[in-house]
């Protein structure tokens, strides 16, 4: 996948939506996110798919995600985002536990703005050449840790996959300085 290309059609993932009433624990059950219903669905907005290899990891949860979280807002005004998809190769009941706590004290912040989701297996993520082979560390296949941005018409209009650790290309500043 590469900026300008088009983004996949009948892409799927699971998640359990965010209910900040709810404990970490509670344990609703998976649904679907259907990438292009949710696309139609924002009138005009894009969205940004923030993956991550691994929720409760140091850098995922430290580094990577409560910069998107702390500026949904922003990024809804100034770069026309509806909606942060933050994507792991985890289960739908840990990336709800974790999402449930990164949000926990950021009660201002709008949930139906952002989505913690599954790509089981690294589905996605391996048909499209952004998964990362972490066997060595007792984790097999996963996501890699990576953010694209997809437009309304579809078209992939930002796409920084990080070659090394830590967090550059694919963090909130490097969103935020794209030209979308």
């Amino acid at each position: 996948m590469q900026v300008n290309d088009k983004f996949p059609t009948d892409v799927v993932f699971k998640y359990i939506p965010i209910n900040l009433e709810e404990p970490p624990l509670a344990c609703s059950q998976p649904i679907l996110f259907k990438f292009d219903q949710k696309l139609e669905s924002l009138e005009g907005k894009s969205i940004a798919i923030v993956s991550v290899p691994g929720a409760f990891t140091p850098t995922c949860t430290e580094n990577h995600i409560p910069p998107f979280v702390e500026n949904l807002a922003t990024l809804k005004k100034d770069k026309n985002i509806g909606l942060v998809v933050v994507l792991s190769a985890n289960d739908a009941f840990v990336l709800n536990a974790w999402g449930k706590l990164l949000l926990a004290d950021k009660k201002d912040v709008d949930t139906s703005s952002i989505v913690f989701a599954s790509d089981p297996n690294a589905e996605f993520a391996q048909k499209n050449g952004l998964s990362v082979d972490a066997s060595a560390n007792g984790m097999g296949i996963r996501t890699a840790r990576f953010a694209l941005v997809v437009d309304s018409e579809r078209t992939v209009k930002y796409l920084g996959v990080e070659q090394q650790r830590g967090v550059s290309v694919s963090g909130y500043e490097a969103i935020v300085k794209a030209k979308l």
